[in-house]
């Protein structure tokens, strides 16, 4: 008997081109660029860049609506169905790479369950290459035409995830919650196994997207200091595509042994993934990278500040996590923010460096603020990241211990 279907939270534009087209992201892998296939119509979620930056002028492009809600399974009939002989097409509400992470690692799961399942994931943007490392899924970055959709029986909207809506202010785990609400069991994961050796390659990964998650500069060089003294291949990869990596990469100053490198970053995502698993320990903020780190467990530290290590590492121990223990009138760490937040007059900030309650930081920032992103990042950083400067001491104690070093 057929299941009732329900329109899915997310809004997607459909469109025609008299023309062949393709697109790709930039930091994606060439190998996920996308072609027309002369199909009479196509969707792409509403809030993509595609559909932002790019239809709009596009020659031979006709939008012919912005508001379609492709109809999806309802929540509650995820764990019910049988999808051994399905093809099952995901509706990927963001493409954060944490998120995505977390998503992946569910699909690997869904497919020991059901070794049958055909798997496609829509609107996985900057996360493509990430849900690529899947074998035989079809990966739909930007768009997906009717012809391909048509080839799907069930379409899942993943925002309908418990914690989705509020992950803003409250970080969630997508492995577990999805894996539960599939009813299925999590996909087993490798001994984390780690190995002090000579010219161990050790990747650091200081920036995240947000000023709340990024590391203190000063912080990394003590960290760098203290492991280039053990004969360690030493990589710090920062991320070209943030506004604020030239003042991060300043205020790290100049670090001069022969054994250290720094990057500004990589080009796709599918090199940062690459990289992540080639290294032998890792030392990274609450980033993308400490999560790409679960696919391949490899071993290090994570460095948490505002959020929770425990919510977002879940069952992978194969980072040491150092939480920040920061304590205010208006906020304890972890408080559960991504990113920074906004007051009704513009000011900009967290509980913590404005002083107000959480109540009066109802509004993400309209606009950004490269002046402020970089002060926060190097000079004044929020107050949970700023006493990560003064737990130094222990958090490189942490890391000795786990490597086996002496100082």
């Amino acid at each position: 008997m057929p299941r009732k279907l329900q329109p899915s939270r997310k809004k997607f534009t459909r469109f025609t081109s008299k023309l062949p087209f393709q697109f790709g992201l930039p930091n994606v892998s060439p190998a996920l660029t996308q072609t027309s296939d002369n199909s009479p119509i196509y969707f792409t979620r509403t809030t993509s860049l595609l559909r932002q930056q790019v239809l709009a002028n596009a020659t031979g492009v006709k939008i012919k609506s912005d508001t379609f809600h492709p109809q999806v399974l309802p929540r509650d009939s995820w764990a019910e169905i049988d999808f051994s002989q399905s093809a099952i097409l995901f509706l990927i509400p963001d493409d954060a790479l944490g998120d995505c992470v977390g998503m992946t690692l569910f699909l690997k799961a869904l497919k020991l369950r059901y070794p049958n399942v055909k798997i496609g994931v829509l609107n996985s943007g900057s996360a493509s290459d990430v849900f690529a490392l899947i074998p035989d899924i079809e990966v739909f970055q930007l768009f997906i035409s009717s012809r391909q959709l048509a080839r799907f029986d069930h379409v899942v909207d993943l925002s309908e995830m418990e914690g989705w809506q509020n992950i803003a202010t409250m970080p969630v785990n997508p492995e577990e919650a999805l894996c539960e609400a599939f009813g299925i069991y999590a996909c087993p994961l490798a001994v984390r196994n780690v190995v002090a050796k000579p010219r161990m390659k050790i990747g650091i990964v200081p920036m995240a997207s947000s000023p709340l998650r990024t590391l203190p500069p000063a912080l990394i060089r003590s960290i760098t200091e203290l492991l280039s003294q053990h004969d360690a291949d030493i990589t710090i990869v920062l991320n070209a595509y943030q506004g604020v990596m030239k003042a991060y990469k300043a205020a790290l100053g100049s670090l001069s042994d022969k054994n250290i490198r720094v990057l500004d970053g990589f080009r796709t995502i599918g090199e940062l993934v690459r990289f992540v698993e080639q290294q032998d320990y890792v030392v990274v903020a609450d980033s993308g990278p400490a999560h790409i780190t679960k696919l391949f467990q490899t071993p290090g530290i994570g460095i948490y500040s505002s959020a929770s290590a425990k919510t977002l590492q879940g069952r992978h121990t194969n980072l040491q996590n150092w939480q920040s223990g920061f304590s205010g009138p208006y906020c304890n760490a972890p408080c559960g923010l991504a990113k920074l937040r906004a007051t009704a007059d513009g000011k900009v900030g967290c509980m913590g460096s404005l002083n107000l309650p959480v109540e009066a930081l109802s509004e993400l920032p309209q606009e950004h603020d490269p002046k402020l992103a970089a002060l926060l990042v190097t000079d004044h950083p929020v107050p949970c990241v700023g006493t990560l400067n003064d737990d130094t001491p222990e958090i490189l104690n942490l890391i000795q211990r786990d490597l086996g070093l002496s100082r």
